[in-house]
């Protein structure tokens, strides 16, 4: 009996384990196509959910966008201007105006450089003088190769007037100089200068001798050093040909160097500091050394032969803007006050007035009003 029993306890047991077995194996099932079925409703419900997301981010950049009515022909300052250009038959060719207007920016000055007794900005805007007969250091400019200038003083009285007027010649004296700088690279540039003493004849003070009288030769070679400094070595008539030259053998070596105003270029005023040493008509002062007769003396005078010396020379300018500068100058025989001008930047053309504060004759003291003369210089480049 108790066998039996066994068997049959043994069977229910494998009957309950089986519909377990069922049970989970149907639970299995369903997840399973529980499954299956979200992700079919995925798949088809995604082109309705996708679509309405980008449909709504366009709507909200629709509304973020801001129009603004313009009107057809109305420039904005932002729009490019195009201008039609002269000189347009080569493309070698450089339009002067254009290229001045693109360098004339207040902050857009790279570099100075000289021209004659003119600063040069970045090679293209000429500017005033920086002194009257002390040559500046800076290197020549790369726009200008020729210059022409005529410089002189008022009244030939050692002291005094004596009644004349201040505003008058008084047979005073002016000789002329064409400088031409031919060769030019980014360092160093070299050059010839052609020298007249008379520049004027007739009747009035002054013009006893031929135009054309005392002719000479010169030159003169300079280096960049920094866009700021530079150093110059040459000479104005130092070969003379006809033997009625009395303007002197004027050889100079002189070193210049420019600040701008707190150290930032471009920022006016700019002031300029030349130092140096010189002979001729530039060492008539007090101050000597190195005398000699060398290429036949000092060539001051035409019936006698005074010994070239050297003597140090130097000039202080502020130049207040690209047309306006004021400077001192020492040149050994004079010390002199005076301020230069260019009336229009693109048109070379500078004039420069400065009086005679004191001279050699007496040690160098303060003239009175009555002992005041008064020098120029007008330039013209092309």
């Amino acid at each position: 009996m108790s066998k039996i029993q066994l068997y049959l306890k043994e069977e229910i047991q494998n009957l309950f384990n089986l519909v377990s077995y069922k049970n989970t194996f149907v639970k299995r099932g369903k997840l399973k196509i529980g499954t299956l079925i979200f992700f079919l409703l995925f798949i088809f419900y995604q082109k309705q959910l996708f679509p309405d997301t980008s449909t709504n981010r366009l709507q909200t950049i629709k509304n973020n966008i801001n129009w603004e009515k313009t009107y057809i022909g109305e420039k904005n300052e932002k729009d490019i201007i195009w201008e039609k250009i002269k000189n347009n038959q080569d493309i070698k060719i450089k339009n002067k105006e254009t290229t001045i207007n693109k360098y004339f920016s207040k902050n857009n000055i790279q570099g100075i450089s000289s021209f004659n007794r003119s600063i040069v900005f970045n090679d293209l805007i000429v500017g005033p003088d920086i002194s009257w007969f002390v040559p500046p250091g800076l290197k020549w400019n790369k726009m200008y190769k020729f210059d022409s200038s005529v410089m002189g003083h008022s009244g030939r009285f050692e002291k005094g007037r004596k009644g004349k007027s201040f505003w008058g010649w008084n047979n005073g004296d002016a000789v002329g100089i064409i400088h031409y700088q031919f060769l030019n690279n980014k360092k160093s540039s070299f050059g010839l200068n052609y020298g007249i003493r008379s520049v004027y004849s007739g009747s009035s003070p002054g013009g006893t001798t031929s135009v054309g009288e005392g002719q000479s030769l010169g030159f003169r070679i300079d280096r960049k050093l920094s866009p700021t400094e530079g150093f110059s070595f040459g000479a104005e008539q130092l070969l003379h040909f006809d033997g009625l030259t009395d303007s002197g053998r004027n050889i100079y070596l002189t070193l210049s160097k420019a600040l701008w105003s707190n150290n930032k270029s471009g920022e006016f005023p700019l002031d300029i500091y030349t130092f140096g040493v010189a002979t001729g008509r530039m060492a008539e002062g007090n101050i000597k050394f190195l005398c000699s007769d060398l290429l036949g003396g000092s060539g001051t005078e035409i019936n006698n032969q005074r010994s070239l010396c050297w003597s140090p020379v130097f000039s202080i300018s502020r130049v207040f803007n690209k047309k306006f500068s004021t400077f001192f100058e020492y040149n050994s025989k004079w010390f002199i006050l005076g301020s230069s001008i260019i009336p229009f930047n693109e048109i070379p053309l500078r004039g420069t007035f400065a009086v005679q504060l004191s001279d050699h004759i007496d040690n160098y003291k303060l003239n009175n009003f009555d002992e005041i003369k008064w020098v120029f210089r007008l330039s013209l480049g092309f």
